[in-house]
């Protein structure tokens, strides 16, 4: 493929999404010539397989034109302005996008829409309605498609805005996209450091016998594939939340996660059925009280070795002020890490442990680190999190509206 303009965009991770951003963009030998927050322009000629081995991209999408907006002159009548962009659009270099498209196994497309979007300052006199239809009119004519605005087979996503004119084609997007759930409970990211921790094999079961909302079981769920999740809360509201939750991720993985009302003191499991446990003790704030903690850590404890497989392991969640209660409750296993970790302004610590053939405690030392993490800590999770995250597919118009994606037409682009 010749060298070709593209642009790539990326969910939230801070400073370490970036990075791996770089990182990939450097392996590709792109040349990046701008990027912002969400946003990376860059020029490739790599090969289409590389591309869809990308694991930092939300979506991607190649470019038939981008042009900075102090170059473009706007006639002042909108009609007449909106004529003169159909005409910028149309004539650009089709031809070369179009070779592009089709090397990542594309179809040459027949029929397509047109998303357009304005903001800013700049050509305000321009409406988003009106660059749509003017450029679909405009390019329909020049390459012989049919503007259909259901069943298409490529989408022109027009953004005009204060910086630049961007026409590109979405190409590549993430099979399933990372939930953002509506109904949170322990933050995301240290749910998903509880999963990793546990790291789910194939086949395994991993039980939550407190699940609260689900978001560590559906943390796992996403990037731990072909194992099976299984959450147990007492609060019917709680399970309410789960099933809510379940309903934002992709159904495969929905599918490996089942929830049921259950006292994590009384499972209704077999002995040694469970390859992992992963909880979020209560802290006694919300539910309960640290007196009550006396008597449920240890019995909860108890019940997770009868169901634990001998080795098994598990991840415990507590905050320092009941963090001598869980280390009493945890006599006769094995504390392989003991590590630090903020919730907001709470001081918290995460247990991995084992059980152990011994009667006494085998205690880790507290640490800022779990096994699996480098000197970055916590600053690299989010991009651990995407090295997980399964690969880019090419972006079908028709299967899309289909699906009603909830993002919308273009949204990465037009954010």
């Amino acid at each position: 493929m010749d060298m070709q303009d593209f642009l790539l965009t990326i969910g939230p991770g801070g400073p370490a999404m970036h990075r791996l951003v770089e990182s990939e963009l450097k392996d590709l030998g792109a040349q990046v010539t701008r990027c912002g927050q969400a946003r990376f322009f860059f020029s490739a000629n790599a090969r289409p397989e590389q591309f869809f081995a990308l694991r930092s991209p939300e979506k991607l999408y190649l470019l038939v034109l981008r042009q900075k907006a102090e170059e473009l002159q706007w006639p002042a009548g909108q009609e007449e302005a909106q004529e003169h962009l159909a005409r910028l659009v149309a004539e650009a270099d089709w031809a070369r996008a179009l070779a592009a498209f089709r090397s990542f196994g594309q179809e040459a497309p027949s029929s397509f829409r047109v998303s357009g979007k304005r903001a800013g300052r700049r050509a305000a006199h321009l409406s988003s309605n009106g660059i749509a239809e003017f450029v679909g009119e405009a390019v329909a004519e020049a390459m012989g498609w049919r503007v259909d605005l259901h069943d298409y087979d490529v989408e022109v996503v027009v953004h005009l805005n204060d910086d630049h004119l961007i026409v590109g084609l979405p190409l590549l997007e993430r099979a399933a996209q990372q939930a953002q759930f509506a109904l949170p409970g322990l933050s995301q990211p240290v749910a998903w450091a509880m999963a990793r921790t546990i790291e789910p094999a194939l086949g395994e079961l991993v039980v939550d016998p407190m699940c609260g909302s689900g978001i560590v079981l559906l943390e796992a769920a996403q990037c731990w594939r072909g194992a099976f999740y299984l959450g147990f809360e007492e609060d019917p509201r709680q399970l309410e939340r789960c099933r809510q939750n379940r309903s934002l991720v992709s159904p495969d993985a929905a599918a490996s996660v089942g929830f049921a009302r259950g006292d994590a003191r009384r499972l209704p499991l077999p002995n040694s059925s469970v390859a992992a446990v992963v909880c979020d003790l209560p802290f006694g704030k919300q539910y309960g009280s640290e007196e009550d903690n006396l008597l449920l850590y240890p019995a909860a404890l108890r019940e997770f070795r009868r169901v634990l497989r001998s080795d098994g392991r598990v991840v415990l969640l507590t905050n320092q002020a009941n963090a001598a209660t869980l280390l009493e409750a945890l006599e006769g296993w094995q504390v392989d890490c003991r590590r630090k970790v903020l919730l907001g302004h709470m001081e918290a610590l995460l247990f991995l442990a084992r059980p152990s053939g011994s009667g006494a405690i085998a205690e880790a030392h507290d640490s800022m680190r779990l096994p699996w993490e480098d000197a970055s800590g916590r600053r690299q999770w989010s991009a651990m999190k995407a090295s997980l995250r399964q690969p880019m597919r090419l972006v079908n118009g028709k299967k899309c509206r289909r699906e009603k994606c909830a993002a919308g037409p273009g949204c990465a682009l037009l954010a």
